[in-house]
């Protein structure tokens, strides 16, 4: 722990001392990771100035409710202003805020804050003392403060008949300047004190009625003449969408569903001082996931908003997140927790939990776009994290790489190579499960993937068999989001379009396993000849199109493959937002 006086920080505070720029009388306390919270209290009770507590970004100090509360007992909370870093800020803030303490992220305005509630703190002092030493309307003061009184006045007003009034140069547009020394009388002297007062009292009730009235004008001003009619209770505003930034780990599903994208029109400006926030929040059940605060949401002048929110760990929020909320609070609070009050609540969103009227799983529309695009119970339970959507994307470019390896090795002494590969395509098409009771490998044949990746295949060698294929797997949930009460017209409209260019790719790597059956079959001199070569580029062809997909003269991209349907099943993972019914 260092305690330092904010006017000499030490070299090594260089960068805090730059960035604090008011002067005060204070102390600023560094607490170490290291630091026992009782040293830390003895420590604050032998301060008599003021305090800045700057936080580490890891500590046990602080960590706990009560350490506030037993800080409040000691220091009043007008002396004492926190700093907290950033990763910490939204549960340690709450905690220093429910005991009524200051706090910011930097040191400059934890400063600010500090200098602000004691300016607030002398103000309402010197105010009690005034008002106690104002005498009351009907005092009369004694004779001899009456000549003192009548004294001073006389001196006064000598001292006006004496003086000359000094005015600044000043040059009016119609070219007649005014003397810089005005010679006044007595009568005229008192006549303009009276009336640079009068001006003086009328200025200053200016300045305090535009500090009061000028924010809620302006803001008034706003919402009639730039926003558009904000949306009836209950009418849709817009949506919010998951979206993966990529950085996936074939071992978690980190880098999956870590983006939100907020997309909201029709919104009413927040009244005076106050702002929207964006909540995303958990699952109705889900009691110990905390809600994720977004972002403040910043309306346009055609009422309409956007937010983008990127998880820094890249989480699957899409697996513990299904609620959404835009709630408006008072601009000077730090965003913590969204507000208990309902009538906070602006408007809101939810991925609907119901199960479907004859469904023998019970499942929701919440539970098909989780079993697609952020896990699936059947995967935990073999060991693979993320949906369904990403192990068939994987595994199919699988089948494309290795299908094109052999063809690539076709020639003298290249047999072996070949029947390796049509081993690996096989493993991944049946399923490690699967491939050697169907008879489609060699008996002895080796196997050539990871047996967790490949224990299911792409395709459904039969209806009795214990895992379905994933293409099978994935038809499944589509079909039952598009039977699942709450689903938009659009996401049944897309699930559709998607389903139909599945059952296309389920055909081509039909015939891509067809191929590899004959090929692993093969001697080393039919593989050199015309029909094993014939096979070879027949193979590739039909895994290039299932995967890649066709070319679509419209837009110069390919469709249709199953990259296109991993890219375009993201688009399901949307919820409608509306205008909230409080």
């Amino acid at each position: 722990m260092r305690i330092e006086t904010a006017g000499h920080l030490t070299p090594e505070n260089a960068e805090a001392q730059t960035m604090l720029t008011q002067p005060a009388e204070f102390r600023v306390i560094q607490i170490e990771p290291s630091d026992e919270f009782e040293s830390v209290l003895v420590a604050l009770r032998l301060q008599s100035e003021a305090m800045i507590l700057v936080l580490p970004e890891q500590s046990q100090v602080f960590n706990d409710p009560s350490h506030f509360a037993q800080v409040r007992e000691c220091c009043a909370p007008d002396r004492v202003s926190f700093v907290i870093p950033c990763s910490r800020i939204r549960a340690v803030g709450r905690y220093a805020h429910e005991q009524g303490f200051s706090f910011a992220s930097t040191l400059d305005a934890a400063a600010q804050l500090l200098i602000a509630s004691n300016e607030v703190q002398e103000r309402s002092g010197q105010e009690a003392h005034s008002s106690s030493l104002r005498p009351a309307t009907n005092d009369v003061p004694d004779t001899e403060e009456r000549s003192r009184e009548d004294e001073a006045r006389a001196l006064e007003a000598q001292a006006s008949d004496e003086r000359e009034l000094v005015l600044p140069r000043w040059e009016p547009h119609s070219g007649f300047p005014l003397p810089e020394h005005v010679p006044l009388t007595p009568a005229h002297n008192r006549l303009a004190t009276r009336r640079i007062g009068l001006v003086a009292a009328l200025v200053s009730l200016l300045v305090l009625a535009g500090a009061v009235l000028l924010p809620a004008l302006f803001s008034a001003h706003l919402g009639l003449m730039e926003a558009k009619p904000a949306a009836p209770m209950g009418a849709t505003v817009g949506q919010v969408a998951f979206s993966s930034s990529g950085q996936l780990d074939p071992l978690s599903t980190k880098g999956l569903n870590d983006i939100v994208t907020v997309s909201l029109h029709n919104l009413s400006i927040p009244a005076a001082r106050q702002r929207y926030d964006a909540w995303l929040l958990p699952d109705q059940a889900a009691t110990q996931t905390k809600p994720l605060w977004l972002g403040r949401l910043i309306i346009a002048h055609d009422g309409k908003a956007q937010l983008t929110y990127m998880n820094p760990d890249h989480e699957n929020l899409l697996a513990s997140y299904s609620r959404f909320e835009v709630t408006e609070e008072p601009g000077n609070q730090v965003a913590t927790t969204p507000p208990f009050d309902p009538k906070a609540l602006r408007y809101e969103g939810f991925i609907p939990n119901t199960p479907t009227p004859g469904d023998e799983q019970h499942y929701s529309l919440l539970d098909h776009m989780r079993h697609l695009l952020a896990k699936d119970p059947t995967l935990q339970e073999i060991g693979l994290s993320g949906g369904l959507d990403i192990w068939l994307d994987r595994n199919a470019e699988k089948i494309l790489e290795w299908s094109s390896a052999a063809r690539d090795a076709h020639g003298p002494g290249a047999a072996d190579s070949i029947h390796r590969q049509m081993i690996r395509v096989l493993d991944y098409l049946d399923g490690v499960a699967n491939v050697y009771t169907s008879g489609d490998v060699p008996a002895g044949a080796p196997l050539l993937v990871d047996p967790k990746a490949g224990r299911i295949g792409l395709l459904e060698l039969s209806q009795t068999q214990v895992l379905p294929g994933f293409l099978t797997h994935v038809d499944i949930h589509l079909q039952g989001l598009i039977n699942a009460p709450g689903h938009t017209q659009a996401q049944k409209e897309l699930a559709i379009k998607i389903d139909r260019a599945l059952k296309e790719d389920t055909s081509l790597l039909q015939r891509v396993h067809e191929d590899a059956v004959k090929l692993v079959r093969m001697d080393a001199a039919q593989l050199q000849s015309d029909t094993g070569l014939s096979l070879l580029d027949d193979m590739v062809t039909n895994a290039n199109t299932a995967y890649t997909g066709q070319l679509d003269p419209a837009t110069g991209g390919n469709i249709n493959g199953i990259a296109w349907i991993h890219n375009e099943l993201q688009g399901i993972a949307t919820m409608p937002v509306i205008a909230a019914n409080t």
